[in-house]
């Protein structure tokens, strides 16, 4: 969803080639000669002509932390033999719950015995509010763990739930183990988790190749799901996770496809004539919307899944580029990239097409800006995107309104954000950091973790809860 186009596409038009290493795509096919001249002209740009955006809010090293109420995670019981899956089981919750961002971990003293009741009294003098207790019981191909959260302050139990869980070892016992992490998380706070999500992405190899990758929130589980050995990005999860869509050059000119992962089923998107790229699932996947090559430039087109038929064209904006859209949550407004100012910004425009579209990232008339990539947060109340500050992109977030722009990072070049499920935690690639790789930031907290590092991995999508 997180793609990037102009970039490449001018490097394409440069160099001859098509260069994805930092966004999703290349001038191949046959653009024609307005267009081409178009992106020259913005190509001639010097880097110290775009400006920072004026009237930003710079938060990136400057978060106020809030309150935290205090969570103990104990260590989790188990029935004779399961002690292994008990062990597991406690450094996922443990990991989770502290990926969560929502609470004050607080560590178990030593002198700590299991199977003894809970003594709300001394929790609560070492600061806890919640208590997280558990026991494994069962057998190892069907281990079932009982979950208790303890309300410390009030010295009661608030819930307690038995989850059943698929074989120890077996794929997806993690996963299994994540949504229990979110379920905690949801008693605690009445708010989504976002433990049990994926997150895809491009991995460049070092020949300039690359493929989709996906991964579990917590960056285990990482495997490659393309193998065309060719320049693939622009990738982005169904809402049920079972299908994948990309752009890739391995046929020639970029075409965008459709995966199923449980199949490996390949079908083709769209490959008119020109440029296929950005396409991503509408919230209900009912719909995809895409970029392509209308004349001399590229407009939107949503077509209907399953069968893949009925697209339409979307946007009417006839001058520069545009592509990059996404849905809002309800579905029924699009945020999109488009350069009819000349250099790219951040709009949002009715899904059914009626209406002017509203821009959103900073433009100032004799200023030069440079938004792209944007992405809604599905709490519906900010849309992410990255924008050129001070000679490097940096991620910014601002209301749909366009009110309350806010400048979430301050070092490093930060490229392609994309909202977990929670709304507060956003996946970008990030180099200059002592290195290159995905990055997760809480943007409540201002709590920054390193998802990949010390490879070239982009353009990062992350998954609908699972």
């Amino acid at each position: 969803m997180k793609t990037d186009m102009i970039k490449p596409l001018l490097r394409g038009l440069s160099t001859g080639r098509a260069d994805s290493s930092l966004d999703h795509g290349s001038s191949a096919g046959r653009a024609r000669a307005r267009g081409r001249a178009a992106l020259v002209l913005l190509l001639a740009l010097p880097a110290g002509a775009l400006a920072q955006e004026p009237g930003d809010v710079r938060i990136g090293i400057t978060y106020t932390p809030g309150y935290l109420p205090g969570l103990v995670v104990t260590p989790v019981e188990s029935t004779e033999g399961l002690g292994e899956v008990a062990r597991v089981a406690e450094a996922i919750l443990g990991q989770d719950l502290e990926f969560s961002d929502r609470f004050e971990m607080i560590e178990v003293p030593g002198d700590f015995r299991p199977g003894s009741a809970v003594n709300y009294g001394l929790w609560n003098q070492l600061g806890a509010v919640w208590l997280a207790s558990s026991q494994v019981s069962g057998s190892a191909s069907a281990p079932v763990l009982r979950v208790s959260l303890h309300d410390v302050v009030f010295g009661e139990l608030k819930e307690v739930k038995a989850f059943s869980l698929p074989a120890a070892g077996s794929s997806g016992f993690r996963m299994a183990v994540h949504r229990v992490s979110d379920e905690v998380v949801r008693w605690a706070t009445a708010e989504t988790g976002m433990a049990a999500t994926r997150i895809v992405y491009r991995r460049k190899s070092d020949d300039g190749a690359s493929d989709i990758w996906i991964m579990d929130s917590d960056g285990e589980n990482a495997r490659r799901l393309t193998n065309d050995n060719s320049i693939v990005y622009s990738p982005d999860l169904s809402p049920d996770g079972s299908h994948l869509l990309y752009v890739s050059y391995v046929n020639g000119g970029p075409v965008a496809y459709e995966k199923n992962l449980a199949s490996g089923a390949v079908q083709t998107v769209s490959a008119e004539e020109g440029l296929n790229v950005t396409p991503v699932y509408s919230p209900d996947g009912r719909h995809i919307l895409y970029a392509r090559t209308e004349g001399d430039h590229t407009e939107l087109f949503e077509l209907q899944r399953q069968p893949l038929c009925c697209g339409r064209r979307v946007t009417y904006t006839s001058v520069g580029e545009t592509l990059n859209g996404g849905y809002s949550p309800d579905g029924r407004q699009l945020v999109m990239t488009s350069s009819p100012l000349g250099l790219p910004q951040i709009y949002v425009i009715p899904r059914e097409g009626r209406g002017e579209p509203r821009i959103l990232s900073r433009y100032v008339y004799g200023e030069r800006g440079y938004a792209t990539s944007p992405d809604w947060s599905p709490r519906g109340d900010r849309i992410a995107y990255q924008a050129w500050i001070e000679n490097s992109f940096q991620i910014v977030t601002v209301g749909p309104d366009g009110s309350d722009r806010r400048v979430l990072t301050s070092r490093g070049s930060n490229e392609d954000p994309s909202w977990a499920p929670d709304g507060r935690h956003l996946v970008f690639s990030s180099t200059g950091r002592g290195g290159s790789g995905l990055l997760i930031l809480d943007t409540v907290t201002g709590r920054v973790r390193n998802l990949t590092s010390g490879r070239v991995d982009q353009l990062a999508s992350w998954s609908t809860s699972l």
